[in-house]
């Protein structure tokens, strides 16, 4: 019998509450192993057997961004939590933090009735992706720490999904601004943010498992405009190496993202014409702490 449902579920780890079942589009969610061969050197020149050294626990998430549903992997990804009411009353936000985030993933192939706990599951990296007229999409890439493969799920309970539509760069992307000022004279076409935490993992002696230990937060991205003065008088600021400020904002009118780079530099080639080609300029992106000491700033305001 072919294997056709398949629900993916988070809580955070040790909590032991209800389940969030989580839509996606694609997942490649795993307990991979690494192994090692014997290399005994035999007359018969047969080959001795393997033993399995390291159980790699993670895998990677694909979803279409809608509001709310994503919101504790967003805050994950910058090692954070939501502070409510700030930086005003009904508007949380979330900044770059050095908290431990760790999360269960629960995979279940439900018609054949098997389920894989994933545990102590860290958002590595998050990617978000913007391209004009599409769907606003985003990867969020996890390692964790242990599994089960035997997990019983049937005392638990499993919220059902969200049902609200998804983000599109037409409709519910708005408000792009760089350093300070709605842009002019300018066309943006695509954009992709993506933020890294620089994990390293090593392995005690007598476990199957790795630990996992974040790094520094990368934040980069990029911006593709179509070419005009002012996209050239933008990629001149990667010449000499003059940072901006820029923000965006992903809604649907009853909720809001602001999202807020402080300090961003640029870096990025002059486009070559080519037969009936239109000209773009895709700029790098790379955030770095600012004045105010942040490298990003995320504010949400949600529907009551």
């Amino acid at each position: 019998m072919a294997i056709e449902r398949v629900r993916i579920a988070l809580r955070p780890t040790g909590g032991g509450g209800a389940w969030t079942t989580l839509r996606r589009t694609n997942d490649a969610l795993t307990v991979g192993t690494e192994t090692v061969r014997s290399d005994n050197v035999r007359s018969d020149r047969k080959r001795d057997g393997q033993k399995v050294t390291t159980l790699t626990v993670g895998g990677t998430l694909d979803f279409e961004v809608s509001a709310s549903e994503y919101d504790q992997i967003l805050a994950a990804a910058l090692c954070t939590t939501w502070q409510a009411d700030t930086p005003v009353a009904g508007t949380d936000q979330i900044k770059v933090g050095t908290t431990d985030v760790q999360f269960d993933i629960l995979k279940s192939y439900l018609d054949s009735d098997r389920h894989v706990l994933m545990t102590g599951m860290y958002v590595t990296q998050l990617q978000l992706t913007m391209n004009a007229g599409e769907k606003i999409t985003a990867q969020a890439t996890f390692m964790g720490e242990g599994h089960d493969d035997a997990y019983d799920p049937s005392g638990d309970t499993f919220n059902a999904p969200a049902d609200a539509l998804f983000f599109d760069s037409t409709s519910n992307l708005s408000s792009i601004q760089i350093d300070g000022a709605p842009i002019s004279g300018m066309c943006i076409t695509a954009m992709s943010l993506t933020i890294a935490n620089g994990f390293a993992s090593d392995q005690c002696l007598g476990s199957l498992y790795q630990k996992h230990h974040k790094g520094s937060c990368d934040i980069t991205g990029s911006k593709t405009f179509r070419m005009s003065a002012a996209a050239f008088d933008l990629w001149k600021n990667s010449i000499t190496n003059t940072p901006i400020s820029s923000s965006f904002t992903m809604g649907d009118g009853s909720n809001s993202y602001v999202f807020n780079i402080g300090r961003e530099y640029l870096s990025g080639d002059l486009p070559s014409g080519a037969l009936d080609a239109i000209l773009s300029v895709e700029l790098s992106t790379t955030a770095a702490t600012d004045a105010s000491g942040d490298m990003i700033s995320i504010e949400r305001t949600l529907a009551p």
